[in-house]
C-alpha cells in the first residue's frame, strides 16, 4: 500500500488539503464500477497550469547497457528516461498529470499518437491519450524490434516490427500500459491512456497545462513511473488560470 502522499497544491496563493493513496482508489474503484464521463458544452472553462519538481539531489541517470546490434544502436551505453530531473529547476520530465474525478466536460478526441523506435530507445518516452485512441508504433531503425505491451484491460500485443515498418494498436480502456522491446531489453516506454481529454504530460522544465476546465473543485494527480502517484484539490473559476503544483519524493 502506497504511504500517505505529501504533495502541495497551491490555488490562488491558499494550500488546499493533500488527499492520500486511498482517495485515488476510491476514484478507481468508482471508475471500474461504470461511472461515465459525460461530454458538455463547456463555457467559459478555465484552465490549470503548474510544475512537478523533484524534492532532493538531482539523482544522476541510470545507464542502460547497449550488448546487441551495436551498428545500429550505438557502442556507448545509454542514459535512461525512467527519471529525468532538470538539474537548474528540478522540473521532472513526463509527468503525467490529469484530473481523476471530474465527471463531465469537453468532448474526447480520439487521436493516433505516435510511439517510434530510433537508434533502439523509445521516443517520446510517455505518450499519454484519450480513451478510444491509437498509436501508430514506428521502428525508424534498420533492424527487428519486438513490441511487447504489458496490458491488463486493453488487449496486449506482443509482435515483430521489421526495419521501417509500422503496427497500429487502439485502446479503449484506461490504464498505464508499459511497453518493452524483446530484442533490445534495456528499451520501454509508457502508453497511458485517460478516461477523460484533462490530462498533460510535463516538458522538460516540469511544466504542464490542462485547458477548458468546467468551473468547479476537482481531484488532480500526478504519475510519474519511479516516483508513484500523488494527488491534491484545485478549484477551477471561469475564464480563469489557477496553479497547481506537485513536489515528488523518491521512494
Amino acid at each position: 500500500m502506497l504511504k500517505s502522499l505529501r504533495c502541495l497544491t497551491i490555488v490562488s496563493g491558499l494550500a488546499f488539503s493533500v488527499m492520500g493513496s486511498g482517495v485515488i482508489n476510491n476514484f478507481a474503484m468508482a471508475q471500474e464500477k461504470g461511472v461515465a464521463y459525460k461530454e458538455v458544452d463547456v463555457k467559459d472553462g478555465g484552465t490549470i497550469v503548474g510544475t512537478v519538481k523533484f524534492d532532493g539531489d538531482v539523482p544522476s541517470a541510470k545507464m542502460l547497457k547497449v550488448d546487441k546490434d551495436e551498428q545500429t544502436c550505438g557502442h556507448e551505453n545509454k542514459a535512461s528516461e525512467e527519471l529525468v530531473v532538470n538539474g537548474e529547476s528540478k522540473g521532472v520530465k513526463n509527468v503525467v498529470v490529469s484530473l481523476v474525478d471530474i465527471a463531465a466536460g469537453k468532448k474526447i478526441e480520439a487521436v493516433t499518437a505516435v510511439l517510434d523506435q530510433k537508434e533502439c530507445l523509445f521516443t517520446p518516452h510517455v505518450v499519454a491519450v484519450p480513451v478510444g485512441s491509437s498509436v501508430d508504433l514506428l521502428n525508424s531503425d534498420n533492424v527487428m524490434h519486438n513490441l511487447h505491451s504489458w496490458s491488463i484491460k486493453n488487449p496486449a500485443f506482443n509482435e515483430g516490427v521489421s526495419g521501417g515498418g509500422k503496427m497500429t494498436k487502439k485502446f479503449d480502456l484506461a490504464e498505464i500500459v508499459k511497453i518493452t522491446c524483446d530484442v533490445h531489453k534495456w528499451m520501454s516506454s509508457f502508453i497511458v491512456i485517460k478516461a477523460n481529454p484533462y490530462f498533460a504530460v510535463t516538458n522538460e522544465n516540469g511544466q504542464f497545462k490542462i485547458e477548458n476546465v468546467p468551473a468547479g473543485t476537482y481531484k488532480i494527480e500526478a504519475w510519474q513511473e519511479k516516483l508513484g502517484k500523488k494527488a491534491g484539490d484545485v478549484t477551477v473559476k471561469p475564464k480563469e488560470e489557477v496553479v497547481a503544483d506537485f513536489v515528488l519524493t523518491k521512494k
